[in-house]
């Protein structure tokens, strides 16, 4: 399919298709985008609505639009790198807020919002990611979301919303968007093609105030001018056509499967003390040892063994998380997931005894 709508592409605009584009993105896909999210709940304005490449892009950009130095923001416990590298690049003071099973711990969040607060520091957002978590798995319950927009409503904070696995759903229906279910918080909304489509096809968006997209798109320009043609033509298309919803359709079972391998895995070749997420989508589970020890003492015996996994405590913006790993499903096959379930079980059990 991607070569017949390349093709098409090429025959049909040709030379158009290399050559430079708006600034905020190729008029027709920014339509196709609205409609896209607007089938998710959320209407967008023309101007509130900007293409960038991959959601990493839209992080940076938000980031240096909206942060000063010094300036806190809160993230979750832990938190995806990608975006606490993206603050910590803007100078940003992070504060980590503690997530539970269910979402976030809305008394921890009120508490560490408040302490920055009284300190005279000024807390700029909180960064987010309801659905399928990275590094965690965890996705936020409905009556969470919106207990979490309540107090956003109650301390007057900006939500920066990244959703990039939310329609990797594995079981009953995809849970709503922060955005689709705000009435008087602000959220800024990302999201990304990539996860669904390929992750070589850097097409993503950001969804906010038209203020705010006016001047994160003097910052896209001065950034990298704008994005590829050919990448936007093709995402267009996909959408379009309908591929994109095939495509969703066929990555969630295959998906779901795989995690069933390492789940069940895991609870046949872990010993007693170890626990982990079992995530409803996404790609990743979260790997919980026992007090006492260190992931990434364990790594190198890990990897003796033909198996690597990558350390928890990094997605710690405040420090913890040592004994704490992170484990993918999405690229390997189901023997190989099983395989090194067990021999990471082999290293687990050699250092509890």
């Amino acid at each position: 399919r991607f070569r017949t709508i390349l093709e098409d592409i090429l025959a049909r605009e040709g030379a158009a298709s290399f050559q430079y584009i708006l600034t905020r993105g190729l008029a027709p896909l920014l339509g196709a985008v609205r409609d896209y999210a607007a089938a998710k709940g959320m209407v967008a304005a023309a101007d509130e609505v900007l293409i960038t490449e991959g959601s990493q892009q839209g992080l940076d950009l938000v980031a240096r639009v909206l942060i000063d130095p010094g300036d806190v923001v809160l993230v979750e416990r832990p938190s995806y790198i990608g975006a606490t590298s993206a603050f910590r690049a803007a100078q940003a003071r992070m504060v980590g807020v503690r997530l539970g099973p269910d979402g976030l711990d809305l008394d921890h969040l009120r508490e560490r919002h408040g302490a920055e607060t009284a300190a005279g520091r000024r807390v700029k957002f909180l960064y987010v990611t309801p659905s399928f978590q990275n590094p965690s798995g965890i996705s936020h319950s409905t009556s969470s979301r919106r207990a979490l927009l309540e107090a956003a409503r109650e301390l007057d904070l900006l939500l920066v919303e990244d959703d990039p696995y939310g329609d990797l759903y594995f079981e009953a229906e995809p849970l709503p968007t922060l955005r689709s279910m705000a009435r008087e918080a602000e959220v800024v909304y990302l999201s990304s093609f990539s996860k669904i489509l390929a992750p070589g096809l850097r097409t993503a968006f950001v969804l906010g105030p038209e203020e705010l997209l006016a001047k994160i798109e003097i910052a896209k320009q001065s950034a990298n001018l704008c994005g590829s043609s050919l990448d936007q033509r093709i995402i267009l298309a996909c959408l379009r056509g309908g591929l994109i919803e095939e495509q969703k359709a066929r990555i969630r079972p295959y998906y779901r499967a795989k995690r069933d391998v390492m789940l069940e895995a895991l609870a046949r070749e872990m010993p007693s003390g170890v626990s982990w997420t079992r995530p409803r989508g996404g790609l990743f589970v979260w790997l919980t040892l026992p007090e006492g020890l260190d992931a990434a003492a364990l790594l190198e015996a890990a990897v003796a063994e033909g198996v690597a996994y990558v350390t928890g405590a990094p997605f710690y913006v405040d420090g913890g998380g040592e004994n704490t790993m992170r484990l993918t499903f999405a690229k390997e096959d189901a023997p190989t997931i099983e395989e090194g379930v067990r021999r990471l079980g082999r290293v687990v059990r050699g250092r509890i005894g």
